[in-house]
């Protein structure tokens, strides 16, 4: 299987710091507005970057989209040590409403291209399997294929994928082992990708 990322959720920021920036979310200060960006940006970027197979042309948009939505639901949020998965959480919606309008159009790039211009100087052997692992995961069922990556490539735990899927633990360790067993069965068919899943492998 291949080697998780192992960045957790509970990682980055100081005791209260969350609990501070909520509350003057709640007052729109834009002062909170750009801090919860600077703080937050980098790591939902990537998230949309995992879940989206480095799209690109429309990750800036994407981007953006979540943290305004953010901004518009922030009241709902319940608990201030939430903020990271249910910002994770806007961006797992985000990037599925993304992939339905995309499965009726096409791929916006071939996934290799795509990972060539998110990680340049990676090789193109692993550039080759990063697009491979993206066609591969073009084939599940779209829930099972984000519970697939929170899991295998952002490396998040059973129970963060759950929270930040809006679902229960059960169903979250259903949806991820119906999903490794597809990946499994489907990997032979992409040799570049087996390859690559037989060495420690990161993607980029």
């Amino acid at each position: 299987m291949l080697e998780r990322a192992g960045t957790s959720l509970s990682a980055d920021t100081a005791p209260g710091s969350d609990e501070r920036l909520l509350e003057g979310l709640l007052q729109r200060s834009p002062a909170a507005t750009a801090e919860l960006f600077d703080r937050h940006a980098s790591y939902i970027q990537r998230v949309l970057t995992r879940l989206l197979g480095y799209v690109e042309p429309e990750r800036a948009d994407l981007l953006h989209e979540v943290f305004v939505r953010a901004l518009e639901k922030v009241a709902e949020l319940k608990s201030a040590g939430s903020l990271r998965p249910w910002l994770a959480g806007i961006a797992v919606f985000t990037a599925q409403e993304w992939l339905r309008r995309r499965k009726r159009r096409g791929p916006l790039l071939p996934p290799e291209e795509g990972a060539a211009r998110a990680a340049p100087e990676a090789s193109p052997e692993a550039r080759q399997a990063v697009g491979e692992c993206y066609q591969l995961l073009e084939r599940f069922a779209e829930h099972e294929r984000t519970a697939f990556i929170l899991r295998q490539l952002e490396g998040m735990s059973l129970q963060e994928v759950a929270d930040t899927c809006g679902v229960s633990l059960s169903t979250a360790r259903r949806r991820i082992e119906r999903a490794e067993a597809d990946f499994q069965r489907l990997l032979p068919e992409y040799p570049a990708l087996l390859e690559r899943s037989r060495q420690p492998w990161r993607s980029p």
